[in-house]
């Protein structure tokens, strides 16, 4: 009787051991599946992010090639009368736009008249690459520049 007693005690101290380490092993399993799990989202973040980043500057390349294509034409002969165009065609395109919205907006009293906008849009241009050439001309580092080329 003592023999079976002890024995009955053995068998349940295995199986409660065995119970335990049952119990840690699915705790350790979820565990890091959550880790993993974690990681891929981690990196599938990251993935979409870096893809992002280089939409961007892919993006930003374009458009800095175009705008180089654009002042080159500008410098040209037709430049001015090409850029004319291409601000009334964005002025129309604009307005197209809204009136196919539901929008509240303040217009300028000579909406009827497209021409006078492209003329003060390029009075604004006009106005600008003026400036900038101005400011071109009295940049501080081109000037000790030229004068180290005069010596």
């Amino acid at each position: 009787m003592q023999v079976e007693a002890e024995r009955r005690k053995r068998a349940a101290i295995l199986e409660s051991e065995g119970q335990r380490v049952a119990a840690i092993n699915v705790a350790e399993g979820k565990k890091k599946a959550q880790v993993l799990a974690s990681e891929a989202k981690e990196l599938e973040q990251m993935n979409i992010a870096r893809g992002q980043a280089q939409a961007i500057q892919v993006y930003a390349e374009a458009r800095a090639a175009a705008l180089e294509r654009i002042a080159a034409a500008m410098e040209k002969n037709e430049g001015s009368g090409a850029a004319s165009l291409t601000i009334a065609e964005q002025y129309v395109e604009a307005f197209s736009k809204l009136a196919k919205e539901t929008n509240t907006i303040i217009l300028p009293a000579n909406i009827q008249e497209p021409s006078a906008m492209v003329a003060q849009a390029m009075a604004v241009y006009k106005s600008i690459t003026s400036e900038n050439r101005r400011a071109e001309r009295l940049d501080p580092q081109k000037i000790l520049d030229q004068s180290k080329n005069d010596n």
